[in-house]
């Protein structure tokens, strides 16, 4: 049995490399994920995880209202973290799968922490559209000032599209060892099915934007 000092010296040490992948995956994502993409410590993953959890519950209260039934949040809840756990799995299994396919050489172990990561870019975008929508709800004018915060947001939201991309490069190139070329061919195959999931996730209810 692992002892209580022991056990915390592990959540310890994983709370500190979780910081400190964090800062790098914004200051040096390249040397970050190719720490990550050796498949250790995989504890760190909780606190990504979590927050995202924490999400979900602070987006069911901005949709709902706080004044919303308890039963009508809880399922709200659950919803979105049911999506999100079946979307995670099927991702990190996509992304094995497909890159093995193609002759890639990794497994769950070393795509698990990187892409876990990349969802960090994702993670700051929905919070910062929850945030914007329950400050600034639209419709928004069409004023100088309206127009700013828009190509504000907008220019926002591209540089966590650019950042996402570059995070989903490096998971499949430290991550399963694949070239440029077989990322190209890997994300011929991973787009189709995830627009194809995306609407099925829309259709559902789930989510209007799949949270990848």
């Amino acid at each position: 049995m692992v002892s209580k000092s022991i056990l915390f010296s592990r959540i310890a040490y994983n709370i500190i490399l979780f910081v400190r992948h964090m800062i790098g995956v914004v200051q040096t994502p390249y040397e970050t994920y190719r720490r990550l993409a050796k498949g250790e410590h995989l504890l760190q993953i909780l606190p990504l995880l979590l927050v995202c959890i924490g999400y979900f519950g602070w987006s069911s209260l901005v949709h709902h209202g706080i004044t919303a039934h308890p039963y009508l949040l809880t399922f709200s809840f659950g919803k979105l973290v049911a999506g999100f756990i079946v979307t995670y799995m099927l991702v990190v299994v996509s992304l094995v799968g497909v890159g093995r396919a193609i002759g890639g050489v990794g497994g769950i172990r070393t795509i698990l922490l990187p892409w876990t990561y990349s969802l960090v870019p994702t993670i700051v975008w929905f919070f910062a559209t929850s945030a914007m929508a329950l400050l600034f709800p639209p419709p928004r004018t069409v004023s100088i000032l309206g127009q700013a915060f828009s190509f504000l947001f907008l220019s926002f939201s591209l540089f966590l599209f650019f950042w996402k991309a570059i995070l989903y490069y490096l998971t499949l190139r430290l991550g399963m060892k694949l070239s440029m070329g077989k990322i190209f061919i890997a994300s011929l195959i991973l787009f189709p099915l995830g627009a194809l999931y995306a609407v099925a996730l829309y259709q559902m209810g789930i989510f209007r934007i799949p949270f990848i």
